[in-house]
C-alpha cells in the first residue's frame, strides 16, 4: 500500500468515524449491540484486510497506517476499534502462518470483506482459565474440537473463528489452530457480552461442542517445537507483532482525545454551580471554561494526550527499526504501554470529575466514553505490573509483556 493511498484511506476512516460510527455510538451502547453497518462501511474501504498481504487480496498497510486507523475510529466509537483491532490481530497471526489451502482461503476472504472473531480468554462470568479453553482430540484423518472461552469481540460480525486449541499427549501437548466457519451447529455464540464499558464490542462467550475439522484445514504443531521456532524469526519480523498491543494503545488515544474534545464542549456550555441571572445563594454565571480550575484540568489533560500521542507513534516507527536484542524492544514497548495506559487512567478521572454529575448520566456522550475509557483499561495490562516489569528491566532483569494481544 503506498502512501497516497495510506492517506487517503485514513481520511475516508476519519470521515465515517466522526459521522455516521459517532452518531451510531450512543444507541449501539444502549442496546449492547455490535453497529454492524460499521464493519460493512469499513469493508467496503478494504480494512478487514488493512494486514493481509497483497498476494492475498489484502491492502497490506505499514504499521503507522494501522495504528492512525484504530485510532481514528476508536475516537467515533471506541467498541468498534476494539473489534477491529482483534480481528487485525487474527489476520496478522493467520499470515504469519505456512500456507495451506484453507487458511489462504480464509485470507482471502477476508480481504474481500470477512470478519474473524477469537474467543481466547475466560468466559465472561468465570474467574478460572484452567477450566476454559477448546482441547482436540483425533479421529482418523479429522480432529474434534470442544470446549468454551470468552471476549471473541466482534462475534456477531464474524464469518470465521480463529480457535486455539490442544491435542494432549504424554509430555507435551500440540497446539492446534484452526479457522472453522463461524455460524455451524457446532458453534455457539452465546451472545452474552454485557460489560459496563465497551458494551458493543460484542465479546461473547462461545462454546465448541464435537466440531469435526479436517486435521489438514488446521496448523498443528508441538508445543517444543513451537518454542524452537520462535527463537528463529527474525527480529523485524518478530518485533511487527507488537503492533497489535500498541492498537490497543491507540484505542485508548483515541478515546481520550474524543473524551477531551467533549470535555471543552462541555466546559463552554456549563455555567457555575447554582447559576442565575440573580442568585441569592452566592452562584456565579461564568461558564466553566472560564473558571482556573477547569482549565487547570483541560491543561492536565492536554499534556497527557499529547505525551502519549508521540510516545505511541515513537513506538510504531521503532518496529521497523531492527534492535540489538528482544529485550530491549520489549522494554521500550512496556514502557509505551504504562505510558498510554497511565494516560487513559488520567484522562478518564480528570474528564470526569471536572465535568461532574450532569456529565455521568446515560445518553451523555462523556458518560458513554468514560465508561468505555475505563472499560479499555481494566481489560488490558495493570499499570502496576507494568511498572513493576520496568523497574525490573533497569536492574537488568529478563521481562516479558504478556496481555490480550498476545505475549
Amino acid at each position: 500500500m503506498d502512501a497516497e493511498a495510506a492517506q487517503q484511506l485514513i481520511q475516508q476512516v476519519r470521515e465515517l468515524a466522526r459521522g455516521p460510527f459517532r452518531d451510531r455510538a450512543e444507541a449501539a451502547d444502549l442496546e449492547g449491540k455490535l453497529p454492524i453497518e460499521n464493519f460493512n462501511e469499513l469493508a467496503a474501504l478494504g480494512v478487514s484486510g488493512l494486514v493481509i498481504p497483497e498476494s492475498f487480496g489484502g491492502l497490506e498497510a505499514d504499521g503507522d497506517t494501522y495504528i492512525r486507523v484504530i485510532e481514528e475510529i476508536a475516537y467515533g466509537d471506541a467498541s468498534t476499534a476494539v473489534a477491529l483491532n482483534m480481528h487485525l490481530l487474527v489476520m496478522s497471526i493467520a499470515s504469519a502462518l505456512p500456507p495451506y489451502p484453507h487458511k489462504d482461503q480464509v485470507l482471502r476472504a477476508c480481504a474481500e470483506g470477512a470478519w474473524c472473531c477469537a474467543p481466547g480468554s475466560i468466559p465472561s462470568r468465570e474467574l478460572d482459565n484452567t477450566t476454559s479453553g477448546y482441547q482436540a482430540t483425533e479421529d482418523g484423518a479429522d480432529l474434534i474440537l470442544s470446549g468454551r472461552a470468552g471476549f471473541a469481540s466482534g462475534a456477531d460480525a464474524a464469518t470465521y473463528a480463529m480457535i486455539g486449541g490442544l491435542i494432549e499427549r504424554p509430555t507435551e501437548p500440540d497446539l492446534v489452530i484452526a479457522l472453522p466457519e463461524f455460524k455451524q451447529e457446532a458453534i455457539t455464540n452465546r451472545g452474552n457480552w454485557n460489560g459496563m464499558g465497551l458494551r458493543s464490542t460484542a465479546s461473547h462467550d462461545v462454546v465448541i461442542d464435537n466440531l469435526r475439522i479436517p486435521r489438514a484445514d488446521c496448523f498443528v504443531v508441538p508445543i517444543s517445537l513451537l518454542r524452537m521456532g520462535e527463537q528463529m524469526i527474525p527480529q523485524l519480523q518478530w518485533q511487527r507483532r507488537a503492533l497489535s498491543g500498541l492498537g490497543i494503545c491507540a484505542i485508548w488515544l483515541g478515546n481520550a482525545q474524543a473524551m477531551f474534545d467533549e470535555t471543552i464542549a462541555y466546559l463552554e456550555q456549563r455555567r457555575g454551580y447554582l447559576a442565575s441571572a440573580n442568585s441569592p445563594l452566592g452562584g456565579t454565571l461564568e461558564l466553566r471554561s472560564q473558571q482556573a480550575w477547569a482549565q487547570m484540568a483541560l491543561g492536565e489533560m492536554d499534556s497527557w494526550i499529547a505525551s502519549a500521542r508521540a510516545m505511541l507513534y515513537h513506538a510504531v516507527r521503532e518496529v521497523d527499526t531492527a534492535y540489538p536484542d528482544r529485550q530491549s524492544f520489549i522494554r521500550m514497548q512496556v514502557r509505551t504501554t504504562h505510558h498510554l495506559r497511565r494516560m487513559a487512567e488520567e484522562v478518564a478521572q480528570i474528564g470526569i470529575k471536572t465535568t461532574g454529575a450532569h456529565a455521568y448520566v446515560k445518553g451523555q456522550p462523556l458518560e458513554r466514553l468514560y465508561r468505555d475509557l475505563t472499560g479499555g483499561i481494566v481489560m488490558a495490562w495493570k499499570t502496576d505490573e507494568l511498572q513493576h516489569a520496568l523497574g525490573l528491566a533497569a536492574l537488568g532483569e529478563e521481562i516479558s509483556i504478556v496481555g490480550p494481544a498476545g505475549t
